[in-house]
């Protein structure tokens, strides 16, 4: 295609994005293969130098749609290709109205009209008025639906149960997110909204922790989008990342947490969180931007990177999360596991180590800190004739509130915290270690139970569901704590095809979820009751909305259902690629179901 951008046409708004500051070594496919992760791309053009035979470092890009346009210029306007900051711009501007042609003027004079002093109304009367969702974001900060969503109350519609029922469904390379009109889900409803994404086919999405953002990675970016009326989505900030690999939000949705497996080629810059002068990385977004950084933190609401941090001090294998952050919304302190075992607490206030020292604990197996407070419960590696340890820290004062000596062998210990933490459950060789976090002096409770398949809390509430037993002759027991000093059995369902649990956020409903066999149960636990049985259900996920109305299942081949909580079939929608995530807003992980992405 050739371009000739000085010459005045009759065309209509452009479908063609200037790319600039590119590095010289890009090339016409390269380029391609990314904004093709926006929408269909018409054709590439590298401009060239004839006379060196070199790049000219910009390009132009044609798309076939003018919506697929702006998402690449909004995602890629100060974005990063091959570790270049570069601009896109549309060559055209957006198509004036044509004015009307001028009235004849009467020969008799005419009083003058007095000049307007309400120039937004003159505006919107003369000339069309860009789209604000569309206005590029070159300053993060200054953006105006930036300011727009963090500064505005949300509309109290979003508070209703039907706001929360919004699904993701991540189809092949591209991101879903799908909602139903008044959330009346049903058989025939196959014109299901949908609002579609850029991203990363190695990166999952996922919503934020309260279901404020929705977050994408493209490229070499991490992108927050965000809606105040659930109608429709708007890029609100943009964090550079150099081939990020996976992120994480805060609980309190301040910091965004971003990362990408350390190269060998990588520079050795040893930036880490530091124990003291703290004054020097107050304005380190320029080195926040080195490759060598694997590991970046930024401040969600300016957008701006705080710290970075390499391969230094972090174990050999780490588990992501890589950064553990405290339970509550105030984000006051997270935890890093380093590589000599031990425990580093850091708060966020200056971002400065805790005491200035780990933590006084060796051979540290895992953490974990309670959902609602500052309470870290940790796992002890054993040690001679000392076994397998769990102690529970109160922070910032490192005091003692409990321990335990595990009867366990390497691997068998897992922590599974109550949501609203008020008992942390550790399984053991045999059983379950019941920590009761609220009751006076955290007293603890054994559980005797063999060959554990799988276990879950009631979201906040004081009862448990576990599967044990043979593959043959499986069973399903549920027990209560609301008795201080007593762990209650409630019933246990002998034989039954069951190998995962499926709590309601509201609590009471749970889905005994056969997926070997393609049976799924819904028991109601108040009246301990089987409430329906679904047979021949071919799946590999189910999740719940946040609402507790409806049940999402999906298969990887391309096909996802929408249940009510009595198991009735409300909608079925077959997808055009294989399906990789499927997860309702506010759901606890990000509902990956591919197992090269998980």
């Amino acid at each position: 295609m050739n371009y000739d951008f000085g010459r005045a046409t009759r065309i209509k708004e452009s479908l063609v994005l200037r790319v600039d500051s590119l590095s010289r070594n890009v090339n016409e496919s390269h380029l391609k293969e990314i904004f093709h992760n926006f929408g269909e791309v018409v054709d590439v053009e590298l401009a060239m130098d004839r006379a060196v035979n070199r790049p000219k470092r910009y390009a132009y890009v044609e798309f076939k749609a003018r919506t697929d346009a702006e998402k690449a210029q909004l995602a890629m306007d100060g974005g990063q290709i091959d570790g270049k900051f570069v601009k896109a711009k549309f060559t055209l501007r957006p198509r004036q109205k044509v004015p009307p042609p001028p009235k004849a003027v009467s020969s008799a004079p005419k009083r003058e009209a007095p000049k307007s002093d309400n120039t937004k109304a003159d505006v919107e009367k003369t000339g069309p008025k860009r789209p604000e969702r569309i206005a590029p974001i070159g300053i993060p900060c200054s953006s105006s639906l930036t300011r727009k969503f963090f500064d505005t109350p949300l509309d109290s519609k979003c508070f209703d149960v039907g706001a929360l029922d919004e699904l993701f469904v991540r189809v092949g390379i591209n991101d879903k997110l799908m909602c139903s009109e008044n959330q009346n889900w049903s058989v025939d409803d196959g014109d299901a909204s949908f609002f579609i994404f850029p991203a990363d086919k190695r990166v999952p999405s996922r919503w934020s922790p309260q279901g404020s953002f929705f977050v994408t990675a493209d490229s070499n970016l991490v992108i927050i989008w965000g809606s105040r009326h659930r109608t429709d989505f708007g890029l609100l900030l943009r964090f550079s990342h150099y081939q990020v690999e996976e992120f994480d939000m805060s609980p309190g949705e301040k910091y965004l947490v971003t990362y990408n497996r350390p190269k060998p080629s990588d520079p050795d810059v040893s930036l880490i969180f530091p124990s003291h002068n703290f004054s020097v990385l107050q304005n380190c977004s320029n080195l926040c931007r080195l490759q060598g950084l694997w590991l970046k933190i930024f401040d969600v609401r300016t957008g701006t990177a705080i710290v970075g941090l390499n391969n230094v001090d972090v174990a050999d294998s780490p588990q992501w999360p890589l950064i553990r952050w405290a339970g509550g919304k105030k984000d006051t302190f997270f935890a890093i596991l380093s590589k000599n075992k031990t425990v580093s607490v850091y708060e966020t206030e200056n971002f400065n180590l805790l005491g200035n020292a780990p933590l006084l604990l060796d051979d540290v197996l895992d953490i974990s800190w309670s959902p609602t407070q500052a309470v870290l419960a940790i796992l002890l590696k054993a040690s001679g004739k000392q076994p397998v340890k769990a102690v529970l820290l109160q922070i910032p004062q490192n005091v003692k509130l409990a321990e335990k000596d595990l009867t366990a062998i390497l691997g068998d210990c897992k922590m599974h915290w109550q949501s609203n933490g008020e008992y942390l459950a550790v399984s053991t060789y045999g059983g379950f270690e019941f920590f009761c976090i609220k009751e006076e002096g955290i007293p603890i409770y054994f559980l005797k139970v063999d060959k554990i398949l799988d276990f879950a809390w009631e979201p906040r509430g004081h009862r448990f569901a576990l599967i044990y037993g043979d593959e043959a002759t499986l069973s399903v027991s549920f027990y209560s704590m609301n008795k201080p000093g007593k762990v209650t059995e409630l019933i246990t369902l002998s034989n039954r095809q069951a190998d995962a649990l499926f709590w309601s956020p509201k609590g009471n409903l749970i889905v005994l979820a056969g997926l070997k066999e393609g049976k799924l149960e819904i028991f109601d636990v108040d009246k301990l009751a089987q409430l329906s049985l679904v047979a021949d259900v071919v799946a590999n996920k189910v999740v719940w909305s946040q609402s507790g109305e409806y049940v999402a299942t999906a298969e990887p081949l391309a096909r996802f259902t929408i249940w009510s909580s009595a198991g009735n079939l409300l909608f079925v929608r077959q997808c055009e690629s294989h399906i990789i995530q499927v997860t309702w807003i506010g759901a606890p992980d990000g509902g990956i179901i591919d197992d090269d992405m998980q």
